[in-house]
């Protein structure tokens, strides 16, 4: 326990160091990128480089590096990237399982220059269902998603066939101020941090963070629609979403008894071209299929850097809060009888991860979480479903760039994984410190400049 706790703290530390090297002035003016993608030939309104473009709507640092490769099609830009992760997967104690599976997603983006601003639709799909079917892959403490009826627990459920269907356009009203609209069939509404599959800090990672459902579990919303205002150093932006997640199939979308009555509002700061500050308030309504017409409450902010790592690479590093008020099904106000209120029941998480470079082959990352879930969250059947328990996460892990061929990049890694859990679950899990590990061959697009 001892061990676990220092652990835990020791990876905060590694983290904070990563942004105070962001903060730090060092010479680092606004729009200077290290690492960055290059070659897109295309940027945002405001001479915003297109490098800021992050998952839906979200920004990211200026000096963010992502692999991409870019082609001219015509008058169009097209952008392809995405990865794919073969991977052995095994997580301990009585509640874990072990799984030869795969995580992957590819992303298309057609960029278009329109009148004075540019017009962008996005798409983008997984083969996770058809290769590990609808209850996903073993991993400790994640919750989130449900199968047969059930919640699915100590497992991450799959990506959808159709992870993203949008188009948005952006335009500059004046020289220092632009707006933007954002529709997408399945999209991201204005709520969250950038997602963790298209943050540099987690892109290397191939398991999901065990709060994801606490930060960024919109990112794949049946129906979306998000505006937004912005100048050169802020976003404000709004939306209204289909916040339902589908009891049906995963490959295709379900817009049954879909509307758009939930809503979200956004802020971000870029301070200096390395730091992307944001903070975000949000209520889905019906979003939970196992307990319908019942509504929730998430706020959250988070904070991404990136600077320079070692040998040439980048250093990237991502810390976020959220919180998630559930309403709980309601019951007679206690002076009123006739008056019918929502219990709440508030948890939140913290996440804080980084990545550094080590030249352009190696990469070595970490994560570290707690997150108060509940028994229901943990897949409990019995008992007080409403009770709450903070559990944390500490990660570690490596992958090596060995071959390119192409657009495509391989390489392997590995990933290992220790929790902690309260006492009142030593029994439930047959210790108070499980742990997990994963081996993994890794496909990528494009490669790191």
């Amino acid at each position: 326990m001892q061990t676990s706790a220092v652990s835990f703290r020791c990876a905060l530390l590694l983290a904070l160091a990563g942004f105070a090297a962001a903060a730090a002035p060092a010479g680092a003016q606004h729009g200077e990128h290290m690492g960055a993608r290059t070659g897109s030939g295309s940027s945002l309104p405001l001479g915003i480089p297109f490098e800021r473009a992050g998952s839906g709507t979200s920004w990211l640092p200026d000096s963010s590096s992502s692999p991409m490769v870019h082609q001219a099609v015509g008058d169009w830009t097209l952008m392809l990237h995405g990865v794919g992760y073969g991977q052995y997967d095994r997580q301990g104690t009585i509640h874990g399982d072990q799984q030869l599976g795969l995580a992957d997603w590819e992303m298309a983006t057609a960029a278009h220059a329109l009148g004075d601003g540019l017009l962008r639709v996005d798409a983008a799909t997984s083969l996770e269902p058809s290769v590990l079917g609808a209850r996903g892959y073993p991993e400790l403490l994640q919750s989130g998603g449900t199968f047969d009826g059930a919640r699915l627990a100590n497992r991450q459920h799959p990506n959808a066939l159709v992870m993203a269907f949008a188009a948005s356009y952006e335009h500059s009203l004046t020289s220092e101020l632009a707006t933007s609209v954002y529709v997408a069939a399945v999209g991201e509404p204005a709520l969250g941090p950038v997602d963790y599959m298209h943050r540099p800090s987690a892109a290397v990672d191939p398991f999901a963070p065990i709060g994801h459902h606490w930060q960024d579990a919109t990112c794949a919303a049946n129906g979306v629609v998000t505006g937004g205002l912005y100048s050169h150093l802020v976003k404000l932006e709004g939306s209204i979403f289909n916040a339902r997640e589908p009891l049906g199939t995963l490959y295709g979308v379900d817009y049954a008894g879909a509307r758009l009555d939930s809503y979200a509002a956004r802020l971000t700061v870029l301070p200096t071209g390395r730091v992307a500050a944001s903070a975000w308030a949000g209520y889905l309504y019906d979003d939970d299929p196992l307990d319908p017409g019942l509504g929730m409450q998430r706020y959250g902010v988070s904070l991404l850097t990136e600077t320079r790592g070692l040998d040439g690479g980048a250093w990237s590093s991502t810390m976020v809060w959220g919180i998630d008020i559930h309403h709980h099904g309601s019951r007679e106000h206690e002076h009123d009888p006739g008056v019918a209120i929502q219990t709440r029941h508030p948890s939140s998480s913290f996440l804080i991860e980084s990545t550094l470079d080590i030249g352009s082959a190696l990469a070595v990352y970490g994560r570290a979480e707690q997150v108060e879930k509940t028994a229901d969250d943990l897949g409990f059947l019995g008992g007080d479903l409403m009770q709450h328990f903070t559990v944390r996460s500490l990660v570690a892990g490596a992958v090596r760039d060995l071959e390119s061929v192409g657009w495509a990049t391989f390489g392997v890694g590995a990933r290992a994984s220790v929790d902690l859990v309260p006492q009142t679950l030593r029994l439930t899990y047959g210790t108070r410190t499980p742990t997990g590990f994963a081996l993994f061959v890794r496909a990528r697009i494009g490669n790191k400049q």
